[in-house]
């Protein structure tokens, strides 16, 4: 009796470890920030989806931002991409990618900022807080 106990008592303590590793990813709530950072007055569109959910689009003046939240799919591999749109230049860039460590890193595990400018697209680096293209 004392045995089916024991084992009853570690099965349940692995399937609550189980869950909260499987499950608990699911819990935590990510941002992505985009601002327009461009020097000469020009608007930026943005349209950013995944492939469960298009974002629509906005129009961000000089040092505007947008920003949303999300949780991860069930299935661990959350992506989001923005069309991003300034007058002379144009691209489509991943802007969250749940499978990258080294991508998630970079936004802390939680917090994606990307900068628009006139050079490029940057993404800050939360750990050493500097910016990269």
């Amino acid at each position: 009796m004392a045995t089916s106990f024991t084992n009853f008592v570690v099965l349940l303590a692995f399937a609550t470890f189980s869950s909260n590793v499987v499950f608990g990813s699911l819990l935590v709530k990510y941002y992505v920030h985009i601002s327009n950072d461009f020097s000469n007055g020009n608007q930026l569109t943005i349209h950013c989806k995944s492939r469960d959910d298009d974002l629509g689009w906005h129009v961000l003046q000089v040092s505007e931002e947008w920003s949303w939240t999300f949780r991860e799919n069930i299935y661990g591999t959350t992506l989001f991409w923005c069309n991003l749109i300034g007058e002379n230049h144009s691209a489509s860039v991943k802007v969250f990618y749940m499978y990258d460590t080294e991508f998630l890193k970079m936004c802390n595990y939680k917090e994606c900022f990307w900068s628009v400018r006139d050079d490029g697209i940057y993404l800050k680096n939360d750990w050493t807080a500097s910016w990269s293209l």
